[in-house]
């Protein structure tokens, strides 16, 4: 089932969350998962998998007769990236062998100090053990970085 946008774009609304799968398993599940009819995929950098969840859809659209628009992809903007957003979503493009995406998501509404480089997704905590939040960093200014990649075509 789908819902469809306001630009006609459909977005699936049943997909398969790939967060605590083993990263050894990733290809065979998705791949399994492709055969029985999914195609919305949810991952994230933080999650440390995007290599391993980018193979089954490569394998699968070579294969045929799967084309690239019958997938959903979806992956996530970690808390210490939001300096940083191209670069970081041009990781993750790179690790899931895709063009563009079709839902870049902020992982959790909170910046983090200590950028770590782009793809580490490091949390750095304070002595304290709480998480070092970053208050110089807008949702505004995270917000229209991504309004501008997505008019480039990177999602």
């Amino acid at each position: 089932m789908a819902v469809t946008l306001k630009n006609g774009y459909k977005m699936l609304i049943i997909g398969l969350g790939i967060r605590r799968m083993d990263n050894k398993d990733i290809k065979t599940v998705l791949i399994h998962a492709i055969k029985v009819s999914y195609r919305h995929f949810d991952c994230a950098a933080h999650y440390k998998n995007e290599e391993e969840v980018g193979e089954a859809p490569a394998i699968a659209l070579q294969a045929g007769p799967l084309k690239r628009e019958d997938l959903f992809i979806t992956t996530e903007l970690w808390n210490s990236d939001h300096g940083h957003v191209v670069e970081a979503c041009k990781d993750s493009l790179k690790k899931l062998q895709l063009d563009c995406l079709d839902l870049y998501l902020v992982h959790f509404p909170l910046f983090t100090h200590m950028h770590a480089g782009v793809g580490k997704t490091k949390s750095v905590l304070r002595e304290d053990g709480e998480l070092d939040i970053d208050a110089t960093i807008s949702f505004e200014t995270t917000w229209h970085a991504m309004e501008h990649y997505n008019k480039k075509g990177l999602w």
